[in-house]
């Protein structure tokens, strides 16, 4: 079945190890970590729940012929049978991992981990990524119902990226005497954009041979949730915000293990968790 349905989007290491390690083996009573965009699993699927049941309301809200609130709700009560054929066709639940005595085929399990995903797909991409993602899951064919409105405007009477907007002319004080062309000010030349630099790669990582670009930042934060520590990741920019740097900490219960620098937020906390890892006697010295 998983090679019928359409690819899941890709999400991130740290919220791959939110949704398939499962609570059951997770420290119980572990703050937050207020540097993550997704918190923990539970906050994914809170919010990933409510975004699936809206993206799946919508595809068939916009299903022509137009459907009547009693067959739209009629469709919409089929979501968890959906969802169990999903998360079964993706074998999710082979990848979970979790204590002997869970059982991770139940209905609340399996919603969770379709929830979770869902949340992770909207955190990083938008709803939009959800919507297009759910409606190739029901309808491969349907057209998506966010990327043209109802009541948006007719391509006939939009403007091709050529096509310029004309700035409005004054009335003319008399026919002998025509209004000057427009000039904006100075102050409202924009400089040209920047060059576009590509981001350098990730450092290697000498635990994983096989995959040598793999992150150091998900095995740190597993590592450390099972020895039941507290990790942080305060995060500092500087500079112009075309050209500036981020400046991350590991946090290790409050100390410093690792810090990390680059031109995004993900670069240097992945450098401030390689670091860490080292720096906590987990791996041999380079």
């Amino acid at each position: 079945m998983a090679s019928e349905l359409a690819p899941a989007p890709q999400i991130d290491g740290e919220a791959m190890l939110e949704i398939f390690v499962h609570r059951s083996i997770k420290f119980t009573g572990m703050p937050l970590n207020p540097d993550s965009p997704y918190g923990d699993g539970r906050r994914l699927a809170s919010i990933g729940g409510k975004a699936l049941e809206a993206a799946y309301t919508l595809i068939f809200f916009n299903k022509r012929p137009m459907l009547t609130a009693e067959a739209l709700e009629l469709e919409v009560s089929k979501l968890p049978e959906q969802v169990e054929n999903w998360v079964e066709g993706y074998k999710w639940r082979e990848k979970v991992r979790h204590s002997p005595d869970t059982n991770i085929r139940t209905p609340e399990e399996t919603r969770y981990l379709m929830d979770a995903y869902v949340g992770a797909v909207l955190v990083g991409e938008g709803f939009q990524a959800v919507l297009n993602w759910i409606t190739a899951l029901v309808d491969p064919s349907a057209a998506q119902p966010a990327q043209q409105g109802q009541y948006s405007e007719p391509p006939s009477k939009r403007l091709r990226p050529d096509q310029q907007m004309p700035f409005p002319q004054a009335p003319l004080p008399n026919a002998h005497a025509p209004y000057p062309p427009y000039s904006p000010p100075p102050h409202m030349h924009m400089p040209p954009p920047q060059p576009h630099m590509p981001a350098p790669p990730l450092p290697p990582n000498p635990l994983a041979p096989a995959a040598p670009q793999s992150a150091f930042l998900p095995l740190f934060n597993q590592t450390a949730q099972q020895r039941r520590l507290e990790v942080q990741y305060p995060a500092q920019f500087t500079g112009p915000a075309h050209a500036g740097r981020w400046t991350v900490q590991c946090l290790v219960n409050g100390i410093e293990k690792g810090i990390g620098t680059g031109p995004s937020k993900q670069l240097a906390k992945e450098e401030a968790a390689r670091q860490a890892y080292y720096a906590m006697g987990w791996a041999p010295r380079e």
